[in-house]
């Protein structure tokens, strides 16, 4: 006795596929190659260098200071090199490191120069004419967001 196949289908079944396809295609075309006036031409993108610079400046100088911070804020370090790898754009830190009596007070700063760096980001987010970059800076912004808290939490410790 054959196996049969059921040969009904769904209109909804060929709608849904048809969605499928042509999702595949907008996707597809977004993965082109990157315009003439990308993230990095945008001049917010270099603003938002210079300021991460300056973020990782700021960790490096306290993790000089305090090496028994090391374990903890280089992880934050490294994210702050990745924001700046993902700009694409080399540019002078926008602030000098400022210095802090003790580990617990320099924590306690780089939580406040987070929750600042989130702010500003967010504004920057409105600011770029690029929409790319709008969407890397709301990524940023985001994990710059989410240090505040994890700093935080080193000081109830």
């Amino acid at each position: 006795m054959p196996v049969g196949v059921d040969q009904h289908v769904s209109r909804r079944a060929v709608l849904a596929a048809a969605a499928g396809i042509a999702g595949a295609g907008v996707l597809t075309a977004c993965g082109g190659s990157t315009p003439a006036s990308g993230p990095a031409s945008d001049p917010v993108a270099a603003e938002v260098a210079g300021a991460e610079q300056a973020l990782i400046a700021q960790y490096q100088a306290f993790i000089t200071a305090f090496p028994q911070l090391s374990a903890e804020l280089k992880p934050i370090l490294d994210q702050h090199g990745d924001h700046l790898k993902a700009l694409g754009v080399t540019a002078t830190a926008t602030a000098s490191p400022v210095a802090a009596s003790d580990a617990r007070t320099a924590v306690a700063v780089l939580a406040d120069v987070e929750r600042e760096a989130a702010k500003a980001r967010r504004a920057s987010c409105v600011a770029a004419t690029d929409p790319g970059l709008a969407r890397l800076l709301a990524l940023i912004a985001a994990s710059e967001a989410s240090h505040a808290p994890a700093l935080t939490e080193m000081l109830a410790t």
